[in-house]
């Protein structure tokens, strides 16, 4: 039986061009363009089911409260705030509707990157050792090992990751943290930096949610003497084949290795529907988590997620209805 979904977003507009090195990008930075908006509605349609769009704006309560759909599709980053992205989730919550995607506590989690860590050590999920810098505080590096990576707690796409991010001393770390304490007036993420190779994971479903084709993020392919390192700059600029390798050439071991470590990294979450995880490996040649997104870029033939899903076969239109699948079955509709 076909369903009205509610397709919740926020708009990338234009104006206001972030730097090169991501240190003064935009939170829009981080939200879809038109073009992805209406591909998501169409592969919605496409699905069978009846779809309304609805910008996540701070009047969008009411206009939720009128359409009354019976799911929305929420890939809305959110509005200013410490746990923006849990922001949508809270008023399907609140208006009864379930949504697809994680949870509101999940939401939240994973955007405090600290958080997220805190919980992944506590579930046994490998992951750099990091402290937390709170703004105005000065970094304490004991315990940890240099380089270090500096980077802020609670943004995405790559903001604030530079090359000045990779420090090699109590100096270049007083430094980075400044600037992130100074740019984004939150706390800075300080970890051991894990400098072997860089995997994308997309998953798809819940229980043994379905791995996508794994993407590896070719830092050989970079300019002779840029750093390893997945900056804002890397995003923007460096989009050609090269450097992203789709399927990541992985021996068997090694690539059950990056699985299970996305899939645990999942889990201890509570993640639900979708996710992508990010993860490299350590100088052991072991899996460490990053970090994980349950809101994925959803932009058709650019984004990680829907490039994996073409590789899988699936398609964006396939994609997109596998996390209807996922989130219809799990919720009972």
């Amino acid at each position: 039986m076909p369903l009205c979904v509610a397709v919740l977003y926020n708009l990338r507009r234009e104006g206001g061009s972030p730097g090169d090195s991501g240190e003064a990008a935009p939170l829009e930075a981080e939200y879809d363009t038109q073009e992805t908006v209406d591909a998501l509605c169409a592969a919605v349609e496409a699905s069978g089911h009846r779809v309304a769009p609805v910008e996540a704006r701070q009047d969008c309560m009411e206009a939720l409260r009128r359409l009354r759909p019976d799911l929305a599709f929420n890939i809305a980053e959110g509005l200013p705030g410490d746990a923006r992205e849990a922001q949508a989730a809270v008023l399907c919550d609140m208006l009864g509707i379930p949504h697809t995607g994680s949870g509101v506590l999940s939401l939240a989690l994973c955007l405090d990157k600290g958080m997220t860590k805190r919980v992944l050590r506590h579930e046994g999920v490998p992951t750099p050792a990091f402290a937390v810098v709170p703004p105005g505080a000065r970094p304490d590096a004991r315990g940890l090992r240099f380089p270090l990576f500096v980077k802020p707690l609670r943004e995405g796409t790559s903001m604030g990751i530079s090359p000045r991010s990779l420090v090699a001393d109590e100096a270049e770390l007083r430094a980075q943290a400044a600037t992130i304490h100074r740019t984004y007036h939150e706390p800075a993420l300080v970890e051991e930096f894990v400098g072997g190779r860089e995997f994308t994971v997309g998953l798809l479903g819940n229980g043994a949610p379905r791995v996508l084709p794994i993407t590896e993020i070719n830092h050989g392919a970079l300019p002779p003497g840029y750093p390893p390192v997945y900056t804002y700059q890397f995003k923007k600029e460096w989009d050609d084949d090269r450097f992203y390798l789709l399927p990541a050439p992985l021996a068997g071991g090694l690539r059950g290795r990056v699985e299970t470590a996305a899939v645990a990294a999942f889990r201890a979450l509570e993640c639900l529907d979708v996710a992508r995880v990010d993860v490299r490996l350590d100088a052991g040649g072991e899996p460490q988590v990053l970090e994980i997104n349950p809101l994925p870029g959803m932009a058709p033939g650019l984004s990680d997620l829907p490039k994996q899903a073409d590789a899988a076969g699936l398609g964006y239109d396939g994609l997109v209805r596998a996390i209807l699948d996922a989130a219809i079955a799990r919720l009972g509709l």
